[in-house]
């Protein structure tokens, strides 16, 4: 469990610092090259070490799952997959909902609490779903825009269509992924 937590704080002790006062000053005194490598190279080795943590903590049952969590993972899950491939693209999606990477997590961290109750599931799940409700509200990004212009909704239908190919390929790799099987698999 050491592990686990000593992850979650690196991998998100580096992502606070965006949306700190600080971030501009580390970009003036490393460059934005260097801050984006080191940058990425903390965020690695934090998601790293979160997973071998979370591979290797013993499992503290806390509560059981939620009845029908599978069913509302499987209702819910194709839209958080949506939000995170809009969040990459210019879309009308990202331009309504400001922070649909950090609405695509929460979701996903809410469906997998529901499902998932034992203790080094709720650090893992609840961390993911606290900072991006964090950085929702503190995020300059969440200030109203000025820009008012839509874009093309070819582009919300290629998010929507990469999103959903993310989580057919989810369901699929679940298991293999996460030891946890949703579907038969035929791989």
């Amino acid at each position: 469990m050491n592990f686990l937590i000593l992850g979650i704080i690196i991998f998100f002790s580096i992502h606070l610092i965006p949306i700190l006062p600080i971030k501009a000053s580390l970009i003036n005194k490393l460059g934005k090259n260097k801050y984006k490598g080191l940058f990425s190279l903390i965020s690695l080795i934090g998601l790293i070490t979160i997973i071998y943590g979370f591979n290797h903590a013993d499992v503290y049952p806390v509560w059981n799952s939620v009845t029908y969590s599978k069913e509302i993972a499987l209702a819910l899950m194709p839209i958080s997959t949506i939000l995170l491939a809009a969040s990459n693209m210019q879309t009308n999606i990202k331009r309504i909902l400001k922070h649909p990477m950090l609405i695509g997590i929460i979701i996903w961290s809410f469906v997998h609490l529901l499902a998932n109750g034992d203790l080094r599931s709720i650090i893992l799940f609840a961390s993911f779903g606290l900072y991006s409700l964090i950085n929702i509200i503190f995020s300059k990004k969440n200030s109203t825009t000025n820009e008012i212009n839509n874009y093309s909704s070819i582009k919300d239908f290629i998010a929507v269509v990469i999103g959903l190919i993310a989580y057919m390929l989810i369901i699929l790799f679940h298991n293999h992924i996460a030891g946890v099987a949703i579907v038969f698999s035929f791989i």
